[in-house]
C-alpha cells in the first residue's frame, strides 16, 4: 500500500539527524544507508542499522495512508534541515519514488523496498530497570575520550567496560576507558533497584555505541536500561537503542590500581593547570604532545619545545613539600582529564621520575585518571 502523511519539519529533522550518525557509515550493504520508514495509523517510525548499532524511533504525524519503504537518510536529513516549512508532506508514487512536499519546494526522492531491511534485533524488556539519565551521561562524559581509537594493540582497548560494584552497601555503576598509555574510571552511587541490573563479567561498549548512548541520554530525565548477552538496551517512551557488545578481555587494570599509592601528593589549582598545559602545548610536537614538567617545594614548571617554531614555559605555584621531580608526560592527556573534572583543586600523586600520574580530586569523588609517563 503507497503512504501518504505529514509530518512536522523539527520532529523528523531530530529524528533523522540521529540516524545519521548511525547509517552514514560506509558498509558494503546499500540499503544500510537508508532508513526504514513505517508509516501506521497515527505515527511513523523510523528505523536504522549499520548492523552494530540499531536506532528506532517513534514520531507523531497526520497519516493518510499508511505503508512502508526504505529512503536515504542523508537526502533525508539534508532536506529536512534546508526546508523553510513548519510541515512536510510525503506521499508514495509508483516504482519506490516518493513525492515530498516542502512549502513551495517539491521533491522526488528514489526509495528502496523494505524487503531487504535488517530485522531489529529482539530484545527482552523484562530485562530492563530505571536508570538516570545523568547518571550515565556523566559516566560516558568522564570517561569515552581515552577510549582506543584504533585497534593497534588490543582490540577491546575500542571499548569501553561497565561495572556493577557493591561496597559497604552502596552500589555503583563504573565505566573504565584505556587506551594503554592511560586509564580512566568514573563511579556512580546508584539506586538500589539498579542491583536487578543483568551483567556479562565482561560488558565490552564499542567507542561508536557510547557515544550513542550519550546522545541518547539527551532531553531526558530517565530511561529503561539492560544489558543482554550481546547487546545493550536502552529504551524511551519513543526512542530504542540496541548496541552490539563486544566480545574478549578487557586488561587487568586493578593491579596497577594495587600497586599506586598516594604517598608523594601535589595539590594544584585546576583551572590554573589547565590553562598553563593549554598555553605550553602550542610548541609540543604534533604527533607526541610531550612536555616536561619540573616540581619542587611549592612550584611546577612546565615547558615544551618544537623543532620548527620554538619553545614555551610557564611557571606556578602548587602545595607539594616533596623531593623534587622531573617528568616527561602527552600534554594531551591531561588536557582532557582535567576539561571533564569537577573540582577547584586536584590532588597529583606521583611516587618517582618512572611513574605514572593519578590524579583525583575531593569535589568529584568518583573520578580517577592514570597517565603513564613517557621519556624526554
Amino acid at each position: 500500500m503507497a503512504f501518504q502523511f505529514n509530518i512536522s519539519r523539527d520532529d523528523l529533522l531530530r529524528a533523522i539527524s540521529a540516524q545519521q550518525n548511525i547509517t552514514s557509515k560506509k558498509g558494503t550493504l546499500a540499503i544500510l544507508s537508508n532508513v526504514l520508514m513505517e508509516v501506521k495509523p497515527e505515527h511513523v517510525v523510523l528505523t536504522g542499522t549499520d548492523l552494530e548499532i540499531g536506532l528506532k524511533q517513534t514520531i507523531p504525524a497526520e497519516v493518510i495512508e499508511t505503508g512502508i519503504l526504505t529512503l536515504p537518510a542523508k537526502k533525508l536529513f539534508e532536506l529536512a534541515r534546508e526546508s523553510g516549512s513548519t510541515t512536510i508532506s510525503f506521499k508514495e508514487l509508483d516504482n519506490n519514488w516518493v513525492e515530498i512536499t516542502a512549502g513551495s519546494s517539491l521533491y522526488r526522492l528514489a526509495g528502496m523496498v523494505a524487503d531487504e531491511f535488517p530485522q531489529f534485533p529482539y530484545y527482552d524488556e523484562q530485562k530492563m530497570i530505571q536508570i538516570e539519565s545523568a547518571v550515565m551521561a556523566d559516566l560516558v562524559d568522564k570517561t569515552v575520550f581515552s577510549i582506543a581509537l584504533d585497534k593497534e594493540n588490543m582490540f577491546t582497548l575500542t571499548a569501553a567496560m561497565l561495572q556493577k560494584v557493591k561496597t559497604d552497601d552502596k552500589l555503583y555503576l563504573k565505566m573504565i576507558s584505556s587506551d594503554g598509555h592511560r586509564l580512566t574510571i568514573m563511579s556512580r552511587e546508584v539506586d538500589a533497584s539498579l542491583d536487578g541490573l543483568q551483567m556479562n563479567s565482561a560488558t565490552l561498549i564499542p567507542r561508536r555505541g557510547v557515544q550513542e548512548i550519550r546522545k541518547f541520554c539527551e532531553n531526558k530525565n530517565v530511561f529503561s536500561f539492560g544489558i543482554e548477552e550481546k547487546q545493550a538496551v536502552l529504551k524511551n517512551e519513543d526512542s530504542l537503542l540496541v548496541i552490539r557488545l563486544m566480545e574478549g578481555d578487557f586488561p587487568d587494570f586493578q593491579g596497577l590500581l594495587n600497586v599506586l599509592s598516594k604517598d608523594n601528593s601535589l595539590h594544584i589549582n585546576r583551572l590554573r593547570f589547565l590553562e598553563g598545559l593549554k598555553r605550553i602545548n602550542l610548541f609540543t610536537e604534533d604527533l607526541f604532545h610531550a612536555i616536561k614538567i619540573d616540581i619542587e617545594e611549592n612550584k611546577m614548571v612546565l615547558t615544551s619545545q618544537n623543532a620548527d617554531f620554538g619553545s614555551a614555559k610557564d611557571e606556578f605555584t602548587i602545595d607539594y613539600n616533596g623531593q623534587p621531580l622531573s617528568l616527561g608526560f602527552n600534554c594531551r592527556y591531561f588536557i582532557e582529564s582535567l576539561q571533564v573534572m569537577e573540582g577547584t583543586i586536584i590532588t597529583a600523586s606521583i611516587n618517582s621520575q618512572e611513574s605514572p600520574c593519578m590524579i583525583t580530586s575531593d569535589e568529584d569523588t568518583g573520578f580517577l585518571s592514570i597517565i603513564m609517563p613517557m621519556k624526554i
